[in-house]
């Protein structure tokens, strides 16, 4: 099978376009996410290191195959099953062809990636013409074996550097074992994501790619949770200024308001770095502890609250 292709720029190693293959569904891909990169970020430092006409990498059961097109400062990177190399020396020719009837994108360059967007269409093609060399399997299937593979590969620390990262690694984890706020979580697990594959650590590795995993999902039901809550302190609000009719506003009801809208500055709080819940819990307070004197400020207040719009979530963020 082939899993992935990749196309770099051979003077700069940088990433011009990518296309996978592989199974990738049900989240698979974000969940690992760390582990492709390190895969890409190894081939990233091969190709800088100056690719050949052709190189072909060992990792584990699986083929890195790399082939220069001089014509257009491009590597062509692909990873297959060791099985299907014959299979892929029939395409890559191809595929050499078809990125050459392109080559002004290549030499007009000027930073926009989507611009190489136009080689999905016959790249695909060319692949899915050749029979057997797409199927459902993943390269995640392995991750240990590849992670080995690449770091069999990688030049080794000193003792003085394995010790700095030993000691960052568990003073991160002090850390991540102390906070609630699900950003900077997850911005410690990236980092523990990193030291684990410098040092090696396939178990900690997946483990911590797995936390990652568990952290966004966390954050994307905060987000939802938001959305209902901000929903639902603008229905009751909006309840209890029906029923006030005439009279005054410091006369309302506002409890399941200031639940609602407190409710969503809490999870504002932990999905945020900065302090932006403070004014919402203020808001929410503020339709509780009612003062007759300012009932003007009350009707700024309760005017700002219905005017939230929920499907800006990211306006309330930092």
């Amino acid at each position: 099978m082939l899993y992935s292709i990749f196309l770099y720029q051979t003077k700069s190693g940088l990433l011009l376009f990518d296309k996978n293959f592989q199974d990738i569904s049900h989240g698979k891909m974000e969940l690992f996410s760390s582990f492709f990169s390190a895969i890409k970020s190894f081939i990233q430092e091969i190709v800088l290191e100056g690719s050949k006409d052709l190189k072909n990498i060992e990792l584990g059961n699986y083929l890195v195959k790399i082939t220069s097109i001089p014509q257009i400062n491009v590597d062509i990177v692909v990873i297959i099953d060791k099985e299907d190399n014959k299979k892929a020396n029939k395409i890559i020719p191809k595929i050499i062809k078809s990125l050459l009837k392109h080559q002004e994108i290549f030499m007009d360059w000027e930073g926009d990636k989507h611009v190489f967007d136009i080689l999905d269409g016959p790249i695909s093609a060319i692949i899915h013409a050749e029979k057997d060399l797409v199927d459902k399997k993943t390269l995640a299937d392995n991750q240990v074996e590849i992670l080995k593979s690449i770091w069999a590969k990688k030049g080794e620390l000193s003792q003085e550097e394995i010790k700095n990262l030993i000691q960052e690694k568990e003073f991160l984890e002090g850390r991540l074992n102390s906070i609630e706020n699900l950003i900077r979580k997850y911005n410690i697990v990236k980092k523990l994501i990193d030291i684990s594959h410098d040092l090696k650590d396939d178990a900690s590795f997946l483990k911590y790619q797995n936390q990652k995993q568990q952290i966004k999902n966390e954050i994307d039901d905060t987000k939802l949770k938001m959305v209902l809550f901000l929903k639902r302190a603008k229905e009751t609000l909006s309840e209890s200024i029906q029923k006030i009719g005439r009279h005054s506003l410091i006369q309302g009801d506002y409890k399941d308001a200031y639940i609602n809208l407190y409710s969503f500055s809490s999870k504002i709080q932990k999905i945020s770095s900065g302090d932006k819940y403070l004014k919402f819990r203020d808001m929410a307070k503020a339709l509780i502890e009612k003062d007759e004197s300012q009932e003007n400020q009350l009707s700024q207040i309760i005017t700002e609250i219905l005017n939230l719009n929920e499907e800006k979530l990211e306006e309330y963020l930092d």
